[in-house]
Parts: structure tokens; C-alpha cells; sequence
């Protein structure tokens, strides 16, 4: 064959080719649904068991990874019991009678030196020679300051909020602010002492340190008869700070006749306002305020204040002589701060703050008169009056009675009255003893009394 021949054979038969190439079909392989399924379900499966396991190692390793990366080790937690506070007891002294103040010792009188007597002419010049610079004046002043300003560690604000309503009914909120004590704690709870009128019925309490820090508070207890309540704040909301700058009040005595012109210093709000201070004396201490299944001495000062004054008296040591009260103030001394002495309130605050209840026997009283056991009456409790459905008006006890106690307890003052009144529990019914006078005769009666309800 010749070259054209050849050549032209090769192009027909190159054109046969990629024609049938360009008609040749493309098949998919067919599709095996049950290995497709069971290759899903498989693959569906394992997500899942990895998954969680996943899910399970993250929650056991997690803590253990972030204590690493933190350095800290996981603390456990250990619940704090509230402990049991106590006041140390005191030794109550008695009122100086006149009879206490005549001289009755028959030692001989001490024999001055010859040459150490002076007359009133040389007295008057020494005292001239005496001279007080205004230095002297004002060092004296600055060291009562500085007696006050130490106070306010433990002086706080009491801010109570309530709801009200104004004569047009329309809602607002009412604030007001007393001054109170802190007075102890019990590692749970620090506790403040303040007016229970001004803070119950409140939304909220907050109450604010001497370095400015707030905390809110709630009512731990109260005692309607003295109008003081104890309120709460937890230790847990109290910064570290604020837990080194306050401290508690320490509480003084009240009773001894000694404190009769003692100079003192009412602090918290004697005018009315917060952190007002003035200074003065104790010119009373002899008043009694006979109150329900109570006595409290009441201490007088010469300190002007308000009559919505809150908070204490304490001395030149910083101790708390009393906590400030005008609501028993005499007419004509409106606006005199009087107080309640410390000495009567310890035992009433220690039972408040133990979360302890006093039963309820509803009598106002007093030691019986020398008078009255000179002509043939028992020693005892004086019953002055009886309140109106109260436990003790239920079983009989009338006013003019004389408490003696119970048959297996024999009281001879008040104070053994408290004392034994605190061993009573409520729901108790227990056999008090009382004479009563029948034309001029006492006679012993035996009365029940159940103690169905708690002094609040």
C-alpha cells in the first residue's frame, strides 16, 4: 500500500476509536442499602460511647485538673456550732442605807501633826496659786475625746426599712436611724443590741460599722418589757477588715451607790443624731422601775438629750454603765438622758442571744418593806400589780399578795423571784405559794399556775 493509503487508513480507523469512546456509557456500582445501614448504625454507636465517655472523664478529671492549675486544694467544709454565751456574774452590792453612813467604829480618831493644820486663809491662797491654762482645758477635753472616739468601735448604725403609706394612701418607703451595740458573738453571729419599737415591722435592717461597711441584720430576739431586741449579722458577711477595727462593748456595773457622780459619757445618739456625744454625771441610780417579772435600777445623768435618744452611758474606761431609755423619764426631766443600768440587763441579753426563751408569769413586784416584815409579814415578793390575762391573774394571784416561792423553794427578795422564775419552761404547771392578808392576818395559799406562755 502506498503511503496515502496508509495514512488515510489510520485516520478512519482513529476516528472509529474516539467515536466509540464517546459513546461508551459509565455505570455506578449498585448500592448495598443493608451495609449502608449497618455501617451508619455502627458509626452512630460509637459516637455516642465515646461521647461519653468523654462526658465521664472530663467529671472526674475536671477538679482534679483545676485544684492542679490553681494550686489550691479543695477545703472541706466544716459547719461552725454556734457557741454558748455567758457574762461573767456579778456581785450585786446593796444600796447604802442610813443607817451604812452613821460612823460606828470606836477606833480613836487619827491624831494630825502639829503644824499640818491649815486655816481657811492659807486654804483660799493655795487654791489662788492653782491656775488652769487653756492647754490644761483643752488636753482635759481631748482626753475625754479620745474615750468617746474608741466607743465607736463598737457603736453602730441601725437603719430600719419599712413600707408606708401617706394620708393620700399612695406607697413609700421609710427609713429611720438609731444607734445600737455590739455586744457579743457566738462565732455564727454577731449580735447588736438596739430599740425593738423603732426596728420591728422592718423590711429590711442594715446596719453599718464605724469604718463605714454595711451588712443587713435580722431580729434574733426581743423583750417588749424593756423595749430592747438583739439583732443578727453573720460572721460570713462581715469583711476581714471590719472584723479588725470593731470590737465589743464591754459592759460595766451599775449597781454600786459609788457611781453617784461618776463622770460619764453618753454616746451613739443621745441628741438624736448619729454619733452625737456629750458628757456629764450620773446623778441618780436609787429609782426602781418595777416592769412585768422584772426590776431594773434606772441611772439619771445631767446630760441634755433627745427624747428619741439610743444609745449608752459608759465611764472614762470606756465601759457600758447603762443603755439609754427615755420612755420611763419623769415629766419635768423630758429631756434628761436616763438609762437602764447595765448590771439588771446582763441576764435578759445573755438568754436573747442563746436563742432562750423566759417563761411568762405577768406580776410587777418588789422586795417586801422592812416595814411590812416588822408587823408580821413574810419575807418575799410584793405583788404590786397583776396583768390582765396573764398566767398569774388565771390561777388567783392578786395585787398585795406576798410570793414566797414554791413548796420545795423558798425566796426572800426579787431577785430570788428571777431566778427561780428562769428554772420554770414553758408549758409547766407548778404549785406558787403566796400569803395573803385577811384582817390583818397572812395566810398560806397554794396556787397553780400554768406557764403556757414565753416572755418575749
Amino acid at each position: 500500500m502506498t503511503d496515502d493509503e496508509l495514512k488515510k487508513l489510520e485516520s478512519e480507523t482513529q476516528e472509529k476509536d474516539e467515536f466509540v469512546f464517546m459513546r461508551e456509557e459509565i455505570k455506578s456500582r449498585p448500592i448495598n442499602r443493608k451495609k449502608l445501614m449497618r455501617n451508619t448504625m455502627v458509626a452512630a454507636l460509637s459516637a455516642v460511647v465515646f461521647g461519653l465517655v468523654a462526658c465521664v472523664t472530663f467529671a472526674l478529671l475536671a477538679p482534679f485538673v483545676i485544684d492542679r492549675i490553681s494550686g489550691n486544694e479543695k477545703e472541706e467544709e466544716v459547719k461552725v456550732e454556734p457557741v454558748v454565751i455567758s457574762f461573767p456574774e456579778e456581785t450585786v452590792e446593796e444600796e447604802m442605807t442610813p443607817e451604812d453612813m452613821i460612823l460606828t467604829s470606836t477606833d480613836p480618831a487619827p491624831e494630825i501633826p502639829e503644824g499640818t493644820q491649815l486655816d481657811e486663809e492659807e486654804i483660799k491662797a493655795l487654791i489662788s496659786d492653782v491656775k488652769f491654762s487653756l492647754d490644761d482645758y483643752q488636753n482635759m477635753y481631748k482626753t475625754l475625746s479620745d474615750v468617746a472616739v474608741n466607743a465607736q468601735r463598737f457603736i453602730v448604725r441601725v437603719t430600719p426599712v419599712k413600707d408606708s403609706t401617706d394620708i393620700f394612701n399612695n406607697a413609700y418607703v421609710r427609713e429611720s436611724e438609731l444607734s445600737g451595740i455590739i455586744t457579743e458573738s457566738n462565732e455564727t453571729e454577731l449580735f447588736i443590741t438596739t430599740k425593738y419599737s423603732m426596728v420591728k415591722g422592718s423590711n429590711d435592717i442594715l446596719v453599718t460599722f464605724c469604718n463605714g461597711v454595711s451588712a443587713r441584720a435580722t431580729i434574733a430576739a426581743y423583750d417588749t418589757t424593756t423595749d430592747l431586741c438583739v439583732i443578727g449579722v453573720l460572721e460570713d458577711d462581715i469583711n476581714e477588715v471590719t472584723r479588725e477595727t470593731i470590737r465589743m462593748a464591754p459592759l460595766g456595773s451599775s449597781t454600786s451607790y459609788s457611781i453617784v457622780g461618776m463622770p460619764i459619757i453618753a454616746v451613739g445618739s443621745p441628741l438624736g443624731v448619729y454619733r452625737s456625744v456629750n458628757y456629764g454625771i450620773i446623778t441618780s441610780n436609787a429609782n426602781k422601775l418595777n416592769l412585768t417579772d422584772s426590776v431594773y435600777k434606772q441611772l439619771y445623768t445631767n446630760i441634755y438629750g433627745s427624747s428619741s435618744a439610743t444609745g449608752v452611758l459608759i465611764n472614762l474606761k470606756g465601759e457600758v454603765l447603762g443603755i439609754i431609755d427615755t420612755t420611763h423619764s419623769v415629766s419635768d426631766t423630758r429631756n434628761l438622758i436616763c438609762a437602764y443600768g447595765i448590771t439588771e440587763l446582763k441576764k435578759p441579753l445573755e438568754r436573747m442571744m442563746n436563742g432562750l426563751d423566759t417563761v411568762y408569769m405577768g406580776i410587777t413586784g418588789d422586795d417586801v418593806p422592812a416595814a411590812m416584815v416588822s408587823t408580821g409579814a413574810p419575807e418575799g415578793v410584793f405583788v404590786l400589780s397583776v396583768e390582765m390575762d396573764s398566767p398569774a391573774m388565771r390561777a388567783g394571784i392578786q395585787s398585795g399578795d406576798i410570793i414566797v416561792g414554791t413548796p420545795i423553794t423558798r425566796i426572800n427578795k426579787f431577785s430570788d423571784y428571777l431566778i427561780l422564775l428562769r428554772g420554770f419552761n414553758q408549758g409547766d404547771t407548778e404549785t406558787i405559794r403566796v400569803f395573803r392578808s385577811s384582817q390583818g392576818v397572812y395566810k398560806q395559799i397554794d396556787l397553780e399556775v400554768n406557764f403556757s406562755e414565753i416572755k418575749k
